[in-house]
């Protein structure tokens, strides 16, 4: 891996995304959407910490 090279994202796995995500909003965290995304797999949204690292909250969709 170069120098330069951005790692992936840190993936954090949550029950109740949708309440996580007011949460952190908050608290002052910004998110690159407004609101969580639904995808077929389940819940997503993507935030960048202060050094610009991606942080993706997800909640898989139960079977």
């Amino acid at each position: 891996m170069g120098q330069h090279a951005a790692p992936g994202p840190l993936i954090l796995e949550s029950d109740d995304l949708r309440k996580d995500f007011e949460i952190l909003r908050q608290r002052g965290v910004t998110f690159e959407e407004s609101e969580p995304v639904d995808y077929p797999f389940g819940v997503r949204i993507e935030a960048a910490d202060p050094d610009g690292n991606r942080v993706s909250l997800r909640q898989q969709r139960k079977p």
